[in-house]
């Protein structure tokens, strides 16, 4: 186990304290290949160092140097060509750590068996009523929380979008010194389309930051729980409270405030429910 901790260890300092950085003064992404061949050598000795202290055979640590090296080399070519994308760089990274972990496994002479029960102190019950409590507030507790304020979100939006009726008055004098009042009455749609495109492109928020905004929000709370520590619950609906009090306070609009005070209360009101059963059940079993 030391051994594939060295190796982590190793995988983590190559892959992000010494990757090659791109050339500032090209207009590509590629990498130079005498840049690629240096931290090819770099990265090879940092794992002969690795090596050094384990009870491997020369043979054995000369192949499996070579097998990560070899592994890793293409990944870093490969990165300078493919989109710069979470799901890429989660894939890279577990195919990476796949391959370490295969390895040590192999010139460590792990059986299958030695494997199978390994996994298997993961997969008890009482961790799988962790799982299921992440998983609860997660995406369903975002289905709850949408349904039940769906009237007030469609109130909201509808108060949105209504179009704004109003009526000016001009005033004009004739020769004679006579005032004469002509009252115009119109829909100022025009203006008003610019005006509320202008106003949503200033008050626009990320896209669906505010559905990660609740998973973050409430599997730290479930944690926070699990972990007996519920002043962190109150550290968080403050946060949340001092972020968006400006923006609440700007608009002035009360319905918008109750709608984001029903929404927290809602969320944070889930995660404490299954948080506080799942720490029951855990504590039983």
């Amino acid at each position: 186990m030391e051994l594939l901790l060295l190796m982590l260890s190793a995988h983590f300092i190559a892959n992000f304290y010494l990757q090659p950085a791109n050339d500032k003064h090209s207009n590509t992404k590629h990498i130079k290949p005498m840049q690629l061949w240096l931290h090819f050598l770099v990265h090879t000795l940092l794992y002969i160092t690795v090596f050094l202290f384990s009870e491997l055979s020369l043979f054995s640590a000369t192949i499996s140097i070579a097998i990560i090296s070899l592994s890793y080399i293409i990944s870093v070519y490969l990165k300078f060509y493919r989109a710069n994308k979470l799901r890429y760089f989660l894939l890279e990274q577990s195919i990476q750590l796949l391959i370490i972990t295969i390895v040590w496994a192999y010139f460590s002479h792990v059986t299958l068996d030695q494997t199978i029960i390994f996994i298997a102190q993961f997969l008890t019950a009482k961790n799988m009523v962790i799982a299921m409590s992440y998983l609860l507030v997660c995406k369903p507790a975002s289905v709850i929380i949408s349904l039940a304020l769906k009237t007030h979100t469609d109130n909201l939006a509808q108060a949105v979008t209504m179009p704004i009726k109003h009526s000016t008055a001009e005033i004009n004098e004739d020769i004679a010194a006579k005032t004469t009042v002509t009252i115009i009455k119109k829909d100022s749609l025009e203006q008003l389309g610019h005006s509320a495109a202008k106003d949503k492109n200033a008050n626009i928020g990320l896209l669906s930051a505010g559905a990660w905004i609740g998973y973050i929000e409430r599997c730290l709370a479930i944690s926070f729980i699990f972990m007996g520590q519920f002043a962190g619950i109150g550290f968080l609906v403050a946060t949340k409270t001092i972020f968006r009090f400006g923006d609440l306070t700007k608009n002035k609009d009360m319905k918008l405030t109750e709608y984001m005070m029903l929404g927290t209360l809602l969320s944070y009101a889930i995660a404490l429910f299954v948080g506080w059963n799942a720490l029951q059940i855990y504590q039983a079993m």
